[in-house]
């Protein structure tokens, strides 16, 4: 008897301990993921920082309309363009047109905040809802193909001509269709020879330009890729 009450004494000891184990590792779990909110918060909130530091000047984002319309076009509405991490790092670290590099006025910690807060903000009013018509969507990719497919990678397949300035990349970029529209009606420096981007008001009917839009909306690639800094 005496020996058959000690094994059960063991036995409840045994598994008072597994239960105590268990805990702890959801102590240690939820204790991870607290500090890991924390840390992300601060990266945003210093992303938040940089970017009000370097880049309202140019950029709308968060209905925050940019204060310097200094240069000849209009950069990108970050409110209307979901972007890829590696995107986002390529053009803080290299610039573009009219944008100056970043790759030595921000140290790592504030080039991964920013990256991120561009990343996790911007593309707020690109909106797909999956139930585009089959025939606009066909509509569309054919006059892509004919007229943009020169500048534009898109659904995996790179430009297919070789322009002085490539276009946006829309396997890294979604932007959305009044985005895609807008670009198409104003083009980019259409008065250089040759321009940027042309302008496509009389050479495509506004259906036209509405299917295109349509298109690459649908069918451009968004989400986040590894980091690569």
């Amino acid at each position: 008897m005496r020996r058959a009450m000690a094994c059960v004494l063991l036995l409840v000891l045994a598994l008072a301990g597994c239960g105590s184990g268990s805990s702890r590792d959801d102590e240690r779990a939820a204790a991870r993921a607290r500090a890991e909110a924390r840390a992300h918060a601060r990266r945003m909130e210093i992303g938040r920082r940089v970017f009000a530091k370097n880049c309202t000047g140019c950029h709308t984002l968060n209905g925050r309309r940019y204060r310097d319309p200094i240069f000849e076009w209009e950069a990108p509405n970050l409110d209307h363009v979901k972007l890829q991490r590696r995107y986002v790092e390529f053009r803080v670290e290299t610039g573009g047109p009219n944008m100056a590099s970043f790759q030595t006025g921000l140290s790592a910690a504030e080039f991964r905040a920013i990256v991120d807060y561009v990343v996790e903000t911007a593309g707020s009013r690109v909106v797909d809802d999956g139930n585009q018509p089959q025939d606009l969507l066909d509509q569309g990719r054919q006059i892509f193909d004919q007229n943009c497919a020169a500048c534009h990678g898109i659904a995996g397949n790179e430009m297919t001509g070789r322009p002085t300035y490539p276009g946006i990349d829309f396997n890294l970029v979604k932007p959305s269709e009044r985005f895609v529209i807008a670009r198409m009606k104003e083009g980019v420096l259409p008065e250089e020879n040759p321009p940027l981007m042309p302008i496509f008001t009389g050479r495509l009917s506004d259906a036209e330009m509405r299917a295109v839009a349509t298109y690459v909306t649908a069918v451009a690639k968004e989400g986040p890729a590894p980091a690569t800094r």
